[in-house]
């Protein structure tokens, strides 16, 4: 992957990360350039949840006691990522729409 894939994959994980997030519903917008990204709905979701435990990990590190971190600790951090963790707890509640208003609408399940 070269420096402006990982750019432009990042970019697009932070701001799918952003609408889940500040948004009440499950529905995320599918669109075009995700398929150049991701490939399917379905990588996107690991890719999602790769990030998120990454970033869950390394806030743990620094929140850990010397018995490994506590459960609410790890219910605080995940709160943090509401829209995020919906999502991926329950993927087949998540209607993908497609941007073009010809195409179908994919289930992510």
């Amino acid at each position: 992957m070269s420096w402006q894939d990982a750019h432009r994959y990042n970019r697009a994980l932070r701001e799918i990360e952003t609408e889940l997030n500040w948004t009440e519903g499950t529905e995320l917008v599918w669109r075009p350039e995700y398929r150049e990204i991701f490939g399917s709905p379905e990588r996107l979701l690991l890719a999602l949840r790769s990030r998120l435990q990454t970033t869950l990990y390394a806030q743990l590190d620094d929140l850990a006691g010397p018995s490994g971190p506590a459960p609410e600790v790890m219910r605080t951090l995940a709160a943090a990522h509401p829209g995020v963790v919906r999502a991926l707890a329950l993927p087949g509640a998540i209607r993908w729409i497609d941007a073009d208003p010809a195409a179908l609408a994919v289930s992510a399940a």
